[in-house]
């Protein structure tokens, strides 16, 4: 078991063990400039060590979830078994069923052009739509755009 991030913790339990032992030590010598440097001191480093846990033990979870990402991508790219045993069922490739579904999702609106009278709008699938004088015009893709128009097209 790989221990991630328990440098950075044991760092931080120190930072805040200094801390409040300058704190404590501050405290007798409080009316005095030194007493009030060393409770101030001990106050940030109490506080730094408190952030200093908190990154250690971020950094603890990102590793574990590092160390099981190929097990889970190796269990993600695994076929499910077929669930019913009746051999004129045949069960569904359900990443094909996703892509399916992400490939019906409408166009995104990606770019604006405005030239002229007309308002050329780009869309994520590559498709292009000229609205002139409250009408709409799609195309397919820019070149068929520039071949209809006979514009561009050096």
């Amino acid at each position: 078991m790989k221990r991630h991030g328990f440098g950075v913790l044991l760092l931080g339990f120190a930072l805040v063990l200094s801390g409040l032992y300058g704190m404590w030590a501050g405290w007798d010598y409080i009316q005095l400039e030194r007493g009030w440097s060393l409770f101030i001191g001990g106050a940030t480093a109490v506080s730094g060590g408190v952030v200093t846990i908190a990154l250690g033990r971020a950094i603890g979870v990102l590793g574990r979830i590092a160390d099981n990402a190929p097990a889970m991508q190796a269990s993600a790219q695994q076929k499910p078994p077929a669930a019913a045993s009746n051999a004129s069922e045949q069960p569904t490739d359900l990443p094909t069923a996703a892509a399916a579904g992400a490939q019906e999702k409408p166009p995104v609106e990606v770019d604006r052009y405005a030239a002229g009278d007309s308002v050329y709008v780009m869309f994520s699938d590559g498709s292009v739509e000229v609205q002139t004088d409250g009408r709409a015009q799609r195309y397919p893709s820019l070149a068929a755009l520039r071949a209809d128009t006979g514009v561009g097209g050096g």
